[in-house]
């Protein structure tokens, strides 16, 4: 009997400050602020999620671009072995569980999702690893970092 091997995808959600698809937004007083400083665009990126985003709504929107993108084959294979460990919605963060062979095809199909719901999103993949604890362990690492980014160079930490 062979054992089958997994990887962890830790992933974010990041919602682009616009209501369209273009990459800047069309209000010049809008692009103004969120170009004026790191931590207004920090913060304009990593937002909360709403609450219709959620478990059932990612798998579907990355089943539906596998299947868009790769075809039967492609939703089959990666698909088959996918599932969502854990998301928060306070910090649109997520760990996923797939194959080991299929993780690469499962990053190219999120990183083509552009809509969850009718809201304008862009997962990016932060991590990859064999354990989830160390995904857990990245994501407790760069969200310290995320904090320290946006409070500036006093060196102090905010609280959540």
């Amino acid at each position: 009997m062979v054992r089958v091997k997994h990887r962890y995808i830790l992933f974010e959600i990041i919602y682009p400050p616009t209501s369209n698809t273009e990459a800047l937004p069309t209000d010049p007083n809008e692009a103004t602020q969120f170009t004026s400083s790191e931590r207004n665009a920090l913060l304009t990126l990593h937002r909360a999620s709403p609450s219709n985003i959620n478990h059932k709504t990612i798998l579907h929107a990355i089943r539906k671009s596998l299947q868009e993108y790769y075809g039967d084959f492609g939703s089959g294979s990666a698909g088959m072995l996918m599932t969502l460990k854990y998301f928060s919605n306070k910090t649109s963060t997520g760990i996923m569980r797939c194959g080991r062979a299929q993780f690469e095809t499962i990053v190219a199909a999120m990183s083509l999702v552009t809509k969850i719901e009718d809201q304008n999103i862009t997962f990016s993949c932060a991590h990859i690893s064999g354990t989830i604890k160390k995904c857990e362990e990245f994501s407790i690492k760069r969200s310290k970092e995320l904090m320290r980014r946006i409070d500036g160079p006093k060196g102090k930490l905010l609280t959540i």
